[in-house]
């Protein structure tokens, strides 16, 4: 860039009027906060500058787009810091509040009072009259600015006192941990004194709880119960108090005051049950979400939100006792917690059969809604939960491997299996064949009975049983410490148990494990029948090809869906693909970008930012790149297409790449998902592929689970629902899908599925409106002939009627010949929609073949029989 662009290059920023632009900003805030926010935003200025300017050298040395929007980057950034510092010169001179602006104004006002005193009052004072005002006036004066003056040291001495003693705890803080060995830095907030104050707040509001249960309470205790419950007002124990004699009220009176300073403390803690009802709350309401798993609705309510509401609203409740009428919008009278929480998972879940999902969040921000909390008590209740969550349960339990957040694959509770729902009662944790795994708590392991199981006990208050690790390096005996290597993981997936003592009962019961990790995300999550899954025709083509290149050479629809749900995130499953390339040019794409070497080359502080080790653009499917701790996925995915004489944005040459020209391995993880070869659960492929293949652990796992759990409704449908429908038959689905609820699913289409009790001929019209009529509710005969005889052989099914006109719901008998159906045994279809002018709907089968799914409309006509059950 010569002389004269720089120069209009800067002109074009206009740095002068973008600083008239900040100050009048600033005149909208207070001074102080102007002068914080311009002090923020010049060192970032600065910071950004230096960056960039780093950058930049680093570029020098060569030539091209890359050199040319580095030092336009370069001048961007010295002109933002000038703009930042002179707003942040301007806010400082015009903030009153500041030390030397103060100074400046006493200074100002005694050289105003000086000229007052000489040119107006000396002349007064030479008569008799008016020299004792004059006096009382400069006293007054005086008196005021002293107050002043004094009133700003103070505050000033304050403010000091405090940043003193905050950089001073920090200094000795970070000192004690470098002396410890831990490096020069604070302690973690986890550790810290409120924290571990507030665990034991908990452990002695569980005791107090233990107390209240007592028979036999001592007076103290009583009077103190009979406080706590409103059931003695504070003035009337006093006056008990005050009546006894000597010592004993002091002591009385020290003992209540101290242990309602430890109550209030404790109040602050989010979790308020014991860990054995905490649990048995998170299990019923797991329950609630596997008894209306059916009908292909899948539910998975966020539970942690449930549960630290709860505690708030009603502290330690048992579920079996009632709920205080008035304590909250949605209780009832004569309700127990059960049924209230039952009450919950509507509101969150909506009712069968049109589900509406909502958020805790958003029952608790709505004004309108029965669980609604003041924007004071939920910022105060967010704040606590954010900041302690589960942390004040004792048994606390490390990671078993290095992570940000737990993988819990399948959380504990109930869960629908076939007809029947099951307690699972421990979760189970994504891992890595030959993974290390390190002890998750401190203990002693049992004796070793299971080469693949680990059980560690600590006292007699909890234990934790570990299946999917190799044990061979235990007997039984060894006392292991928190972190201590145990084995290496046997398979992709962790089974973790936990127990506790319960001392009331003096038994181990289970506890749910996901209560005691420091964070965890789960991949399980709700999913509804009616759920419309589009992908778009461009999309959809593209994971079709993938997922037939690859069945072609025997890899599983599960690894292939994993697959498919990683790419939806990185690339869209669209090869031609460079991450940034929705920037403006030159980083941005346009028309050459993609042949040129250059801009392919492009990485660092220009597209990522934060993220200056990716020394070159991820491009293609999986978003291959050059990183700065060696990986050359970039270079050797250009370089596979240079030797296969084909663009590298060729789709056949990425996935041909993926499994040949890839790292060895790359290609072995790519080969292990796509194959099933570590697990046959869509959740833990989908974890694995991002955790090893891509080398981002964690990255929107939940967004990939649940892309990939489409993809595999979508090809387990035959590439989608509507893939064996005549071209009419498309078009009225797309027009009509959202008013057919819920739409017809696997279980009601595929070969080898269907309905118990269901004796029609698989694949034909009978037997997919008996499965159609099982889906919605309706329990009907299997029996009632050919589809043209069910008109008449109605009778078969208890209650069920027949009309002329068509109700949603109904199955339409179609004598034989009627609509084009067999001359022989007739026809039967289900209605789906009934429109205002009288016409209806049908989802049908066997039209064009067993197990086609077809959509027709019709008038009610002669020869039709429609056929209502209950």
């Amino acid at each position: 860039m010569d002389k004269r662009s720089k120069e209009n290059f800067k002109a074009s920023l206009n740095v002068q009027k973008r600083v008239s632009d900040g100050i009048d900003a600033n005149a909208f805030r207070k001074p102080r906060q102007a002068t914080r926010l311009s002090k923020q935003a010049f060192k970032e200025g600065k910071k950004t500058l230096k960056l960039r300017r780093k950058n930049y050298r680093k570029l020098k040395a060569g030539s091209g787009l890359q050199v040319v929007a580095a030092k336009k980057k370069v001048l961007e950034a010295k002109a933002d810091k000038t703009v930042s510092k002179a707003v942040f010169k301007n806010a400082k001179k015009s903030d009153p509040t500041r030390a030397a602006n103060k100074a400046k104004g006493y200074a100002k006002n005694q050289v105003k009072q000086t000229a007052v005193n000489r040119l107006v009052l000396s002349p007064l004072e030479k008569d008799d009259t008016l020299r004792e005002g004059s006096d009382l006036y400069r006293k007054t004066q005086r008196a005021k600015s002293g107050l002043k003056l004094s009133k700003d040291v103070v505050t000033s001495s304050a403010k000091a006192s405090v940043n003193l003693s905050k950089h001073t705890y920090g200094l000795a803080n970070r000192s004690v941990n470098m002396v410890r060995g831990h490096g020069f830095v604070r302690t973690p907030s986890e550790l810290s004194f409120r924290k571990q104050a507030a665990k034991r707040m908990r452990n002695f509001q569980n005791k107090l709880s233990a107390a209240r249960k007592a028979k036999k309470a001592e007076q103290g205790f009583s009077l103190i119960r009979s406080i706590l419950k409103g059931q003695q007002t504070l003035s009337r124990a006093f006056t008990l108090i005050v009546t006894s004699k000597g010592l004993l009220v002091v002591l009385a009176v020290m003992f209540i005051l101290c242990l309602l300073g430890i109550l209030n403390m404790a109040s602050s803690v989010p979790t308020k049950q014991d860990d054995f009802q905490l649990t048995k709350s998170w299990t019923y309401f797991t329950k609630l979400d596997a008894d209306n798993s059916e009908n292909g609705n899948s539910f998975y309510t966020p539970l942690d939100d449930v549960m630290f509401y709860m505690n708030d609203q009603f502290e330690d409740y048992n579920l079996q006792d009632q709920v205080p009428v008035g304590s909250n919008g949605a209780a009832l009278p004569n309700q127990n917690y059960e049924q209230y929480l039952t009450g919950l998972w509507s509101a969150l879940n909506g009712s069968s059969p049109d589900y509406k999902l909502t958020t805790m969040e958003a029952l608790e921000t709505d004004k309108s809604s029965k669980y609604y909390l003041f924007p004071d008590d939920y910022s105060d209740f967010k704040e606590r939960v954010n900041e302690v969550g589960y942390d004040s349960l004792d048994g606390q339990l490390q990671f078993p491997y290095q992570t940000e957040s737990l993988v819990i694959n399948r959380r504990y509770g109930y869960e629908r299996n076939g007809d029947k729902t099951e307690l699972h009662a421990s979760i189970d944790v994504s891992s890595a064949p030959g993974q290390d795994l390190t002890s998750p708590m401190h203990g002693i392991v049992n004796s070793v009975t299971d080469p693949n199981t680990l059980v560690i006990s600590e006292a007699e208050n909890a234990r934790l049983t570990i299946v999917g690790i190799n044990s061979g390096r235990f007997i039984g005996g060894e006392t292991v410490d928190a972190g201590t290597l145990l084995g290496k993981a046997t398979k992709s997936s962790l089974n973790m148990t936990y127990e506790k003592y319960n001392e009331d009962d003096k038994k181990w019961e289970k506890v749910n494990p996901a209560f005691y990790f420091p964070k965890v995300t789960y991949t399980q999550f709700t999913s509804l029948a009616s759920d419309s899954f589009d992908p778009g025709k461009s999309v959809s083509e593209r994971a079709e090809a993938v997922y037939n290149f690859l069945t072609k050479l025997g890899y599983k629809k599960e690894g292939i869906c994993a697959i498919l749900g990683s790419f939806t995130e990185e690339s869209q499953i669209n090869p031609k693909r460079a991450e940034g390339d929705y920037l403006s040019p030159p980083v941005g794409a346009s028309g050459n970008s993609w042949d040129d070497p250059a801009w392919l080359a492009m990485g660092g502080m220009d597209i990522y930012g934060k993220y200056p080790n990716i020394l070159h653009r991820g491009l293609g499917l999986g978003q291959w790149t050059d990183t700065s701790d060696g990986s050359e996925r970039h270079t050797l995915l250009l370089n596979y297409a240079k030797a296969k004489n084909k663009k590298w944005y060729d789709l056949d040459l990425q996935l041909d790449f993926m499994l040949n020209g890839d790292t060895p391995g790359n290609q072995t993880m790519f080969k292990n998902t796509a194959s099933n070869a570590v697990s046959s659960s869509i959740p833990e492929l989908t974890n694995y592929f991002l955790t090893y293949w891509e080398g981002n652990p964690g990255d929107k796992i939940q967004a990939r689970v649940q892309a990939a759990q489409n993809w595999f409704t979508y090809f387990s449908n035959n590439g989608g629902s509507d893939a064996d429908m005549s071209a009419s038959s498309k078009e009225l689905f797309e027009k009509y899908k959202d008013k057919i609820k819920p739409l017809p699913s696997n279980k009601e289409t595929q070969q080898g599925r269907g309905w118990p009790g269901n004796g029609y001929e698989p694949g034909n019209c009978t037997w997919y409106v008996f499965n159609r009529q099982a889906q919605i509710g309706h329990n009907i005969n299997g029996y009632m002939g050919n589809g043209g005889q069910w008109g008449y052989n109605y009778t078969k099914t208890p209650g069920a009627t027949i009309d002329s006109k068509p109700q949603v719901g109904d199955a339409v008998s179609f004598s034989p010949g009627i609509a084009g159906s067999s001359s022989l045994y007739g026809h039967v279809a289900q209605v789906e929609v009934v429109n205002p002018d009288g016409t209806f709907l049908v989802s049908e089968m066997n039209t064009l073949g067993l197990y086609s799914m077809g959509y027709r409309m019709f008038k009610p006509g002669a020869g039709m029989t429609f056929v209502h059950f209950k």
